[in-house]
């Protein structure tokens, strides 16, 4: 006896759909045309509820993805704003106080170190994580911030977690980083290590997720 063939669980659900109303058709075509299979018309009955279900919901996620997409442009751009307005008020504040550390600390600033800290070896950056992006094919990867640290290199892998190869994905100032461009449904592996002003320190231990 033949068996059927599937892998349901690697499938997107613009895939899942596309193959129920393939099979809808095909074990259900307009009369007079005879079914393949017969006795199938209830478990076909299901099938179309179900796929038209799922294909509403699909298409009411990808509607407010888009929407999601313009918010989140939105969100960044009135962040930025607000960000280079704070940098602002703060060299003004600076000037308008002479410099004195204790208005500034009234006004609610904190004071840079004026410390001299020799520079030394970078340590292994701790507790990667990478998450779901708020968009298909996105990811988000963050770790401990890695004392002394000026950027962050960000690698990824498709292939083994342990010999790669990694590629470099990403650059960043801050300890965190968005990962985009990705096939749904492919695990990758994500590394991170900190660079200073001696070098790059070593690769963090790497993290996995499956690409929403």
């Amino acid at each position: 006896m033949a068996e059927i063939k599937q892998t349901l669980s690697r499938l997107t659900a613009s895939q899942l759909i596309a193959l129920a109303d393939n099979q809808a058709q095909l074990m259900a075509p307009t009369a007079p045309a005879a079914p393949p299979i017969p006795n199938m018309a209830a478990v076909i009955g299901e099938l179309v509820t179900a796929h038209d279900a799922a294909k509403a919901a699909s298409d009411a996620y990808e509607q407010a993805k888009a929407a999601l997409a313009s918010l989140k442009t939105a969100r960044d751009g009135a962040v930025d704003t607000l960000r280079a307005k704070v940098g602002d008020v703060a060299v003004k504040a600076r000037s308008e106080s002479g410099g004195d550390g204790g208005m500034m600390q009234a006004a609610g600033y904190q004071l840079a170190s004026t410390t001299s800290v020799a520079a030394g070896p970078l340590t292994q950056p701790q507790n990667l994580a990478v998450t779901a992006g708020d968009m298909d094919g996105t990811l988000d990867a963050s770790c401990d911030p890695a004392a002394g640290a000026k950027t962050y290199d960000w690698q990824m892998t498709t292939a083994d977690a342990v010999n790669g190869p990694y590629a470099t994905v990403s650059q960043t100032t801050s300890s965190s980083t968005a990962l985009t461009g990705l096939t749904s449904g492919q695990r990758v592996w994500v590394r991170v290590r900190a660079v200073g002003t001696t070098g790059p320190g070593p690769w963090s231990d790497p993290a996995t997720k499956i690409v929403p």
